[in-house]
């Protein structure tokens, strides 16, 4: 089995989009928790919802819709953009509601902001985080030889499909590598974003904040599911920071409001 050898540039890039998954989430507990006052038990709340919303119930609903639509759905691109958007803010943002409804003690801005931290931080460690310590795995065997040792002892066609897949460590560009950080750090901010706009639709008992947070979250994912069928993937993250800004603008005035 040949394989090529991963570059460093490749390599560093894993290396960030892993300390960002993992650093940003910390930083922000300890900031919320020694600059803020929050207590931490909202962080821990924020990522059993995010658990139990996304990785249990809207992947069980994802298995039901896919096993019955087919390619009707997962082969158009806009009909995918739009349920995966309207999925993804439905079980995210009513699980942050209800959370911060009943859940989070008391509800206050600080403890708002580190609802969210958990959110999206859980989702960085999963999603990013994980993927990263792959990545950084295979590369370092890729590169130092082992990965061809270990691929021997399977059989053929497992052995060939193992490869094929490694090969994206190399034959993705450097660059992409960053991409995964970037995106987490847009990711972060804007589940912190959506939870002061839930935070405040229920102190202010303003339903428009909570709609507010559904269409942002509904128009980022669908966006990015839309660009990145036709543009690059700094394109997407160019796109989704932009409506994330707006998000924070939206969160910041709903504070100021009275």
């Amino acid at each position: 089995m040949t394989f090529m050898t991963i570059p460093a540039a490749s390599i560093a890039g894993m290396v960030f989009s892993l300390v960002v998954s993992f650093a940003l989430p910390i930083g922000l507990f300890v900031y919320a928790k020694k600059k803020l006052g929050a207590k931490a038990a909202p962080f821990f709340i924020g990522c059993g919802v995010f658990f139990v919303m996304v990785l249990m119930l809207e992947a069980a609903i994802h298995r039901i819709v896919f096993q019955l639509a087919g390619e009707a759905l997962t082969g158009s691109v806009i009909l995918y953009a739009v349920y995966g958007g309207l999925m993804a803010a439905l079980f995210e943002e009513t699980g942050r509601y209800i959370a911060m409804r009943f859940l989070v003690k008391p509800l206050d801005f600080p403890n708002a902001f580190m609802y969210g931290a958990g959110h999206g931080g859980v989702e960085a460690m999963l999603l990013c985080g994980v993927a990263s310590i792959n990545n950084i795995a295979s590369a370092v065997m890729i590169n130092s030889g082992t990965m061809s040792a270990q691929l021997a002892t399977l059989d053929a066609e497992k052995a060939a499909d193992t490869a094929a897949a490694l090969s994206a460590l190399w034959t993705t560009p450097s660059l992409t590598f960053f991409a995964g950080g970037v995106e987490r750090i847009i990711a972060v901010v804007l589940h912190l974003s959506l939870s002061i706009l839930v935070f405040q639709s229920i102190r202010k008992k303003a339903p428009m904040e909570l709609v507010r947070a559904y269409l942002f979250h509904f128009v980022i994912d669908s966006l990015s599911v839309l660009l990145s069928a036709v543009a690059s993937v700094w394109v997407v993250e160019l796109v989704t920071a932009l409506v994330t800004g707006g998000a924070v603008l939206m969160a910041r005035y709903a504070c100021m409001e009275e």
